[in-house]
């Protein structure tokens, strides 16, 4: 029978998977398109419907469909293959995966995740207080059942007992990060007395969860605690509500990013199924890559106080770096999108996020309104907004709000592009680096071995080679010794971009034979330049040292090089 992957395989092409992600145009027999893992202008990213892979040229990602899911996705593979699997309609049996004690652990890691979750759901169905305290602040029940909304009980053991009940050892639900071992080394539960989110990764499995206090408010944990991290769990990585809103972000080309669970989960119920957020910290780069596949429109919607305006700044100078085009919608003083959604003032809040601003406008506005007079506003705007304006990825964008910022400040667009190269040029000298290039003879012998090394590889992985691969390899090895062919042959073993190009390059073994030829005697002739000037140098050294035998020696040798270079 045939095993997971090969049944998604059948059902799913390289082509349609990653047309998702990226708009592919035809390019001979391949795809070609924008590379989703790095931003380039010049389309470089390439997908092979005859071999099922794909590979960009620009930043050297490659693979097939399971390793593109995993890198745009942010998923381990038994994550992408639960991903394409239900995009497939395959059931999946017991498939492979990572080693097998990698796949045994987190097998086991996210099978005490869902049992907990089970337990405090339970709990919270079973808690009216903790109920009516989400319904005032204006969620659903049924809003609540599909967020998975839990309980953790006033127990130092409720959820490490239920999962020992389940067979479950002490040791992994401590890398499952549920319980913590005291100073007498006994463990007790991480989350007590708290409603309970869970936090999904992008193929929606439970990786972790955030605990809000409630009906024990003297626990000096904080108001929210989170999941440590684990080996599925890395905050870094983790959008809360990503594996819900990806689809919605895609579809409107548009993200909403907001803070913390509630904020959320309010948004969505108000229909607002774009939106994703951070917990307490700004947006890192692996975050801003999940949401660059999807969309590169940003609206940042946190909260309106000093906190939330820092927060969103830094969110919104990484987005501008990644490309993006960066709004912020001004929300009420002192609100947030949960409250306001609470209250059910969702017009107030459409209206924030129809009319948010530009970052560069936003603060232009926002310190034009603090500012006790026009010098304090020119030194804040210089101080503040310019760094903005580097992050600008589009020189078009960036060239439009120099010009905004020039009319703001009353000077030239010119004074605004000094002070930006001022701004510009420290960090510039630090990154400079004195490192010693590589002649460019040298460089072109590594590039001619490379080339051979990786035609031998393209070859041997045909069904019908064009040439006579153990001939071949014996030609190669005599010019770059066997050595030399054997540590090329690791280097670039991870270089599926070869097969793409010498695809389009060869059509036959003449074609082959003729580059092949080319490149050995390019290298031969490189390697007898280099040995006659090392018995060129000899020689001199000899003459200078009087050793007529050493002469007689050298100048033979020279003869010799002399005689092939001639034959070649």
């Amino acid at each position: 029978m045939a095993n997971n992957v090969d049944n998604v395989k059948e059902r799913l092409a390289i082509e349609e998977v990653v047309g998702q992600y990226v708009e592919l145009r035809p390019a001979g027999t391949n795809l070609k398109g924008r590379c989703p893992f790095h931003n380039e202008k010049t389309p470089s990213f390439m997908v092979s419907p005859s071999r099922q892979t794909y590979h960009c040229f620009g930043c050297g990602v490659g693979g097939d469909m399971f390793s593109f899911i995993e890198a745009i996705e942010g998923l381990d593979f038994r994550g992408a293959l639960k991903l394409l699997a239900d995009k497939a309609g395959v059931e999946l049996t017991n498939d492979r995966g990572a080693s097998k004690e990698d796949r045994d652990e987190k097998d086991t890691l996210f099978a005490i995740l869902e049992a907990a979750t089970q337990y405090y759901v339970e709990n919270f169905s079973k808690n009216t207080e903790a109920q009516k305290y989400l319904k005032d602040r204006g969620l659903t029940e049924k809003t609540m059942e599909d967020f998975r909304i839990g309980f953790a009980p006033d127990s130092w053991s409720g959820v490490l007992d239920e999962l020992k009940k389940l067979g479950f050892t002490e040791a992994d639900i401590d890398k499952a990060g549920l319980i913590r071992k005291g100073d007498s080394g006994r463990y007790y539960d991480r989350f007590r007395s708290r409603i309970m989110f869970p936090v999904n990764d992008s193929a929606g499995r439970v990786v972790a969860y955030s605990g809000r206090i409630f009906g024990k408010e003297d626990d000096k944990t904080g108001k929210y605690i989170n999941s440590p991290e684990t080996t599925l769990y890395h905050k870094s990585k983790i959008l809360y509500g990503y594996d819900r809103a990806r689809q919605a972000i895609r579809k409107t080309n548009f993200a909403i990013l907001v803070e913390g669970q509630m904020d959320l989960i309010a948004t969505h119920q108000a229909g607002y199924t774009n939106t994703v957020a951070i917990s307490g910290t700004a947006l890192t780069t692996e975050q801003i890559g999940l949401i660059g596949r999807m969309a590169k429109n940003l609206c940042i919607a946190l909260d309106a106080d000093d906190a939330g305006i820092a927060s969103a700044g830094k969110s919104a100078r990484l987005a501008l770096r990644a490309g993006f085009d960066v709004k912020i919608a001004e929300l009420p003083e002192g609100a947030d999108p949960a409250d306001m959604l609470a209250g059910g003032d969702v017009d107030t809040w459409k209206a924030s996020v129809k009319n948010s601003k530009h970052i560069i406008d936003f603060l232009l506005d926002r310190y034009r309104k603090q500012a006790k007079d026009e010098r304090a506003f020119k030194l804040t705007v210089q101080k503040e907004v310019l760094p903005y304006l580097l992050d600008i990825e589009s020189e078009i964008d960036k060239s439009h709000f120099i010009q905004r910022v020039a009319a703001q400040l009353s000077v030239s667009e010119e004074a605004v592009r000094r002070e930006l190269m001022k701004i510009q040029s420290e960090p510039l000298k630090e990154a400079a680096r004195a490192a010693q290039p590589v002649s460019k003879q040298e460089q072109e012998r590594m590039n001619a071995e490379e080339e051979l090394v990786l035609m031998y590889m393209w070859q041997s992985q045909m069904k019908e080679p064009f040439i006579d691969l153990p001939s071949f390899r014996k030609q190669v090895e005599e010019v770059i010794t066997p050595i030399g062919f054997n540590a090329l042959e690791e280097k670039l073993s991870n270089n599926s971009e070869a097969a793409f190009r010498f695809e389009s390059l060869y059509d036959g073994e003449d074609q082959m034979k003729s580059a092949i030829l080319e490149l050995l005697e390019r290298l031969t002739t490189m390697n007898l330049r280099k040995e006659l000037d090392a018995v060129t140098t000899a020689l001199r050294k000899a003459e200078s040292e009087g050793n007529n035998n050493k002469i007689a020696e050298y100048e033979k040798k020279s003869q010799d090089i002399f005689e092939q270079l001639a034959k070649l």
